[in-house]
């Protein structure tokens, strides 16, 4: 299996970093910048994967700040920032839906490959599609998970804090579902 289809990389992002950006914010609105520069790639990720083009995610992005700019002074550090985040952003899609009844499939996306020699480039792009095709297999919940993680590069702490879960079950979730994936596309590729 190609490397590049299953990441498994340290996700780096201190929640005593957030915490200080959120209070600094708080006491001067001009400091929110800091959070807009340290969170924008994530949430434009996290939805330009949802979506189906890429002005529909920059709305969608600029929303979730907006909002969370508005609301910077009602934040608390009782949680972790990201999930105070991307909650935001999981309301915006479910309202994007509402009204567009629409998803982008990854493959659609085309951000998650690069490179310029061809025969590399088509080996990972056929890897690709194979990947992209068992991920829609999975319920909605278990992609969302997937997302999460690979799209938006949260940690399972911070996913754990978006989905109600403990950091374990989703460490766990996370790790059954990449090896059930890596089953299949092993099966696929015989």
């Amino acid at each position: 299996m190609s490397e590049s289809i299953i990441l498994d990389r340290n996700f780096t992002g201190s929640v005593d970093e957030d915490a200080q950006l959120a209070q600094a914010a708080r006491q001067n609105p001009a400091n929110f910048h800091q959070i807009y520069i340290k969170w924008l790639p994530r949430i434009y990720r996290y939805f330009y994967f949802r979506v189906e083009n890429e002005k529909d995610a920059e709305d969608l992005t600029s929303q979730v700040f907006l909002k969370a700019f508005e609301n910077i002074t009602d934040y608390r550090e009782k949680g972790c920032f990201s999930a105070w985040l991307f909650t935001i952003a999981h309301s915006r899609i479910v309202d994007f839906y509402r009204r567009k009844q629409k998803e982008i499939s990854l493959e659609e996306a085309g951000i998650l490959t690069g490179g310029t020699d061809l025969l590399v480039e088509s080996s990972r792009r056929e890897d690709m599609d194979r990947m992209l095709n068992l991920i829609r297999t999975l319920t909605d919940e278990e992609q969302e998970l997937i997302r999460l993680r690979f799209v938006a590069e949260l940690s399972y702490v911070e996913i754990g804090a978006i989905t109600n879960r403990s950091e374990d079950a989703v460490r766990k979730t996370v790790t059954r579902l990449l090896q059930r994936l890596q089953t299949k596309l092993e099966v696929n590729h015989e």
